[in-house]
Parts: C-alpha cells; structure tokens; sequence
C-alpha cells in the first residue's frame, strides 16, 4: 500500500511479508512495549537526517510476541519495527520519549503521538482528540487601487476544532496501554495517528505481522489452510531531509 500525505510533507510505506512455503492457530491476548523517540538516520551519501521511530522497550512476561528492528544495523539507532504475533488480542504499551530541544533553544519541545494500525480498530481509533481551529483575520479586497481602503472587509468564519490525533493519545513522558481485539491474519502498516502528515514522515512507522510463526520442524499458518516455513518483512519508505530538518527545528 502507499500513503500520500499533505503537499510537501509526503512519505511512502509499503509493508510486505513474503511467505514461502510449508498448521495450527493461537489465540490468546499478547503485549508488547514500545517506545516512540527521536533517533537519526544515517544516509547513502553520510549526511545525517532526524528521525523519530519506534523502538521495541523490553519483553513482556507471559508474551509470546515478537518485537525486533526491520534493520537491526541501521547507524544512528533508526528503523522500523517489525512485531510478529498470533491472531487473538494485541496490546500495545506505547511511551512517548518525543522531548526535544530544537537548535538554538534550551525549552523543549514535547510532542504527543497515538498510535494506529492500518485496517483494523482499536487503540482508541474512532475517539479522537482535537484542536482549537486556526484564527484567520479579517480580510479586505485584494483587487483595490494601492491605499484605497474604502473596499469591503471580509470576515472569515470561526473556524471549527481539528483532528490532532486519531486514537488516544499520549502524552509526552507517558506510558499508555493500547488494545486491539480479534486481530487476524495478515501484514498491517503501523503508524501514528497524530499529525500523519508530520509524524508519519518523520519516521514513526513499523509492520504488524499476525501469524502462526514456524517453530522447528512445525510449519507456520499465514491464513487458514496457508503453510509456509520462512517469511520475509519488508519496508518501504521515502526520507526528505529537508522537510525532517525543517520538523526538528520548528
């Protein structure tokens, strides 16, 4: 799949798992602990790009899930996460380290986040949290001879409250309990559901693979009646240093 975001701030994900070859079904509710941080991206060319990302924070007892970095050698710390778990139930322990000071300030910036998975409810997703609308001011003719005022003033309408994050949000320096029910087979893109047109572009990406995994000579289930002995998770992305740049320094 493909996800365009706004104008300039655009970004490209492709989550795929290639299943080859090889049955059992598990359902039982998983957790797994995330972290959401600033990192670095080191690129072809050396240059050295701001990123935010996810990060897998420590095993849950009692959990069979599977959290591990899609490029576990990425130099500067970032890279998508791949989590692999079976259907049933999923929560997601996600804390927010987004605290940052831009360049040339000693205050930090905290930024909330949330988090969603592509095609599938929960996690808040359907409560969502706002923000005041902008202020626009008031307007006058932009066709008059220059220093005439005596044109008509335009007044725009107040403007209504905009979607800030699209699941439940959490809040700089928190730790929030996420929770899907039901999930099933499949690949599904992660990614944050506050402000997708910046946060998604800066990095806060990942992949959810709902599957029974191959364990020793016992072939995985990718769907009912679909063996397979290996997968591969793969993850496409664009990286705009500029726009990154411009993020980090706002």
């Amino acid at each position: 799949m493909r996800s365009k975001y706004l104008k300039s701030l655009k970004a490209a994900v492709l989550s795929v798992t290639v299943l080859l070859l090889g049955v059992g079904v598990s359902f039982a509710a998983q957790q797994v602990n995330l972290v959401a941080r600033p990192a670095t991206a080191t690129m072809p060319d050396g240059s050295i790009v701001p990123m935010w990302g996810y990060a897998c924070n420590g095993i849950v007892s009692g959990s069979t899930a599977v959290c591990s970095a899609a490029n576990p050698a990425a130099v500067g710390g970032w890279s998508p996460v791949v989590i692999t778990v079976p259907a049933g139930d999923l929560t997601i322990n996600l804390t927010n380290n987004l605290s940052f000071a831009p360049i040339g300030s000693a205050t930090a910036n905290k930024v909330p986040t949330s988090l969603v998975i592509v095609g599938q409810l929960g996690g808040g997703l359907g409560t969502p949290t706002y923000k005041d609308g902008p202020v626009h001011a008031p307007q006058g003719a932009t066709w008059p001879i220059a220093g005439d005022t005596s044109g008509p003033t335009f007044t725009p309408p107040t403007q209504g409250p905009r979607v800030q994050s699209f699941g439940t949000e959490v809040a700089s320096g928190a730790t929030t309990s996420l929770t899907w029910n039901g999930l099933r087979a499949g690949t599904y893109l992660i990614e944050s559901g506050t402000h997708p047109s910046i946060q998604g572009p800066m990095g806060l990406y990942g992949i959810l693979v709902v599957t029974t995994a191959p364990s020793g000579a016992t072939a995985g289930t990718a769907y009912p009646g679909v063996s397979y002995a290996a997968d591969v998770p793969l993850v496409f992305s664009e990286i705009d240093p500029m726009q990154n740049n411009a993020v980090q320094a706002a």
